[in-house]
């Protein structure tokens, strides 16, 4: 009895309520990932299984193949020439990821340390190229390449991929630097180090999942872009992946289908491969850039 002669309320049936609430509210959730995550994962699983069959089995609506055949994709290295197309994929990848990372660090860093009218002026022209897609300023990128004598070549379109990738990767690194702590630089300078010395052993190994985060960003986006290759470098066997392989198919369409999605899914395991060894630390970006501290 309480002073007032009344009996406490109970609180139990009130939790015993809410528990299964929330109980079917996460199983919603983990069957609404699974349809999403399904969507992405069938239409590959579905490309594996034409890799491996013969032409006969090509048009039939089983979902398992009904002849298994490796050669596929032997055949296919051979028929599409994938061997420099791979070369010219992987090099225009890895100028674009490394001269991108590099600019944007750097940017991102000058402009998060030094707040001025002019760096925040700065900063937002730099996101209108967020809103600028390639499709519109492509006739320019031609001309300029063209007129510069880069036309034709990896280096032209790299500087094109990079152009399209700073942006993004700015955006992403400022923010990252906004949550290092001042004092930790404050301090680095206090014992005598210089401003490079201060990003380099203090701030640079705190970006460490940043610029993973950022850098498989730019591996995807560079990997799977179609325009800036298909009009910088107009012969289709010195061009990337996508463009070699879209050209490969025939007049309306007809192409071997078991060689094209044996072509496809080897043009796919790169990306595969490198977002896997660095799933860990694009992780832990994405967690870091979702808490507030």
């Amino acid at each position: 009895m309480t002073a007032l002669g009344h009996e406490p309320k109970a609180v139990a049936p009130i939790a015993m309520r809410v528990r299964p609430r929330a109980g079917t509210r996460r199983a919603a959730a983990s069957l609404a990932c699974l349809g999403l995550g399904a969507a992405f994962v069938l239409p590959l699983l579905w490309v594996a299984s034409l890799s491996v069959r013969d032409e006969a089995d090509i048009l039939s609506l089983r979902i398992l193949p009904g002849s298994f055949h490796l050669a596929n994709y032997a055949d296919a290295f051979k028929t599409f020439n994938l061997g420099p197309l791979f070369v010219n994929s992987i090099l225009i990848t890895a100028g674009t990821v490394i001269l991108s990372v590099a600019m944007s660090v750097t940017a991102a860093y000058a402009i998060a340390s030094w707040r001025s009218r002019l760096t925040e002026g700065l900063f937002l022209l730099i996101l209108l190229g967020l809103m600028v897609p390639p499709s519109l300023v492509i006739t320019p990128f031609f001309i300029a390449m063209l007129n510069l004598g880069l036309y034709n070549s990896l280096l032209g379109v790299i500087l094109a991929e990079s152009a399209f990738a700073l942006p993004v990767g700015i955006l992403i690194l400022r923010g990252y630097i906004d949550r290092i702590p001042v004092e930790l630089v404050g301090a680095a300078r206090v014992d005598g180090a210089t401003s490079w010395q201060a990003f380099r052993h203090v701030v640079l190994p705190q970006l460490t999942p940043a610029i993973v985060t950022v850098a498989l960003f730019i591996t995807i986006f560079t990997w799977n872009d179609f325009l800036l290759p298909l009009v910088l470098l107009p012969s289709s066997d010195g061009s990337t992946l996508t463009v070699g392989l879209a050209t490969s198919v025939g007049q309306y369409g007809q192409s071997d289908v078991g060689l094209l999605a044996a072509a496809s899914l080897m043009s796919v395991l790169p990306v595969l491969a490198v977002f896997m060894a660095a799933r860990r630390y694009y992780v832990l970006g994405l967690s870091a850039g979702a808490l507030k501290q």
